[in-house]
């Protein structure tokens, strides 16, 4: 592509005159100043990102420079086209195969290193606050049968995909998923207590009741603490006996006004049955309109708790610093608010990928996590575009692997 030689007039902060793009695909550039650049089609990226340079002809011959890389923190116009630029560095150009595992978690105990620096006045500001929710979504947590072992039943399958068909900012969490997930980082805390945590996070608990263990969640969730949360699915044939589920959890979800939905339900787990027949009461009874504008929130933000702001909270450090580990996570805590207990963090990834709001996979033999989405839910009171840069010319330097996964 000629037209990337127009980029050289921002190659003027380094030595070397033409320098190529490895991270931008499926594009050409348009214009180019001393203020930013454009592209000729929209291209569909997180609102600020990071790009290094390398120079493709560098030789011993070359401009001094030639032996560094340029990082340059972008950012978006809004219309995806229009991009301004800011430099965010210069550091020696270094190989996939000169570097370590651990490199992230040594660099945060520089404290005069950019990362560790810019990590610690993040955290200032957001000590001294304050904090906004800026969005959310609805989440539900879906409990049931499985047909096997992590797979869930025909009936729940369609009720999530009913029920995120309604709207995007709709998420339903099968605790399964949760499970899996912390499978792979290690985890041995009861599997009711975390089902508690889930629940706590939730808008909504939604049980159908198609197996002996959904009528022990049943009675689980039916404590005061959540039986407003609760949506109730439950065969036809029942509705009339003087059961201890009928008269006991039932009644008392009832008697808050939580929704009871029957229908004549079929045998098994691996088809689906009438479930649609409940499906408009369903709309109604999870049709919570997510957060619009902008919270306050008066809780301290590096205090984890199974709280949707914690939640998100950790989708924001992930999405400015990741990909990263679990244990980078926490050293990231760590730098930015302290020694505090981070035992929680696990169980909010496990919750955050159950949702779809961040995913996991092996990069070169460490589990790590990258956000699915293109902003943070939190705004806070310092700039983060910095920080962000930081961490992704870091990463592009250190562990390029890690955003070889889509």
């Amino acid at each position: 592509m000629s037209d990337v030689l127009e980029i050289g007039c921002l190659s003027a902060k380094a030595d070397c005159q033409h320098p190529r793009i490895p991270w931008l695909l499926y594009t050409e550039l348009r214009t180019c100043s001393a203020e930013g650049f454009s592209f000729s089609h929209r291209l569909f990226v997180p609102e600020f990102f990071v790009i290094i340079f390398w120079p493709s002809d560098c030789s011993a011959s070359a401009d001094p420079g030639c032996g560094l890389q340029s990082a340059f923190y972008f950012y978006s116009s809004g219309d995806g086209v229009r991009f301004g630029v800011q430099p965010v560095g210069r550091t020696p150009n270094r190989t996939p195969s000169t570097l370590k595992v651990g490199m992230l978690s040594r660099a945060l105990k520089h404290d005069k290193g950019a990362i560790s620096t810019r990590l610690k006045k993040f955290g200032l500001a957001i000590s001294a606050g304050p904090c906004f929710l800026a969005r959310a979504n609805q989440l539900l947590f879906l409990c049931g049968a499985n047909r096997s072992l992590g797979v869930p039943s025909a009936r729940r399958e369609a009720i999530k995909r009913f029920i995120e068909g309604l709207s995007s900012d709709y998420r339903v969490i099968y605790a399964e998923g949760v499970f899996n997930e912390l499978a792979k980082i290690g985890h041995n805390r009861n599997v009711l207590d975390l089902e508690h945590e889930i629940s706590d996070i939730a808008d909504k608990i939604l049980i159908v009741l198609e197996s002996p263990s959904a009528f022990c969640e049943l009675g689980a969730f039916a404590h005061q603490s959540f039986r407003k949360k609760l949506v109730i699915i439950n065969n036809l044939e029942f509705k009339t006996q003087q059961s201890f589920i009928n008269t006991g959890p039932i009644a008392a979800a009832e008697e808050v006004k939580s929704p009871v939905l029957w229908y004549p339900m079929g045998s098994g787990v691996d088809a689906v049955d009438g479930i649609g027949a409940t499906f408009k009461l369903l709309k109604d009874a999870v049709d919570g309109k997510p957060v619009q504008g902008v919270t306050r929130i008066s809780s301290d933000l590096s205090k984890l708790a199974a709280t949707k702001v914690s939640l998100y909270f950790v989708h924001d450090l992930v999405f400015f610093a990741g990909p990263l580990s679990h244990q980078e996570l926490i050293d990231v805590l760590k730098t930015g608010f302290g020694d505090k207990n981070y035992d929680i963090l696990k169980r909010l990834l496990g919750v955050l990928r159950a949702a779809g709001l961040i995913r996991s996979f092996d990069a070169a033999g460490t589990w790590v996590y990258r956000s699915t989405g293109e902003k943070p839910f939190l705004r806070y009171p310092a700039k983060v575009d910095s920080l962000m840069a930081s961490f992704r010319a870091f990463h592009f330097q250190t562990q390029p692997t890690r955003f070889h996964r889509g």
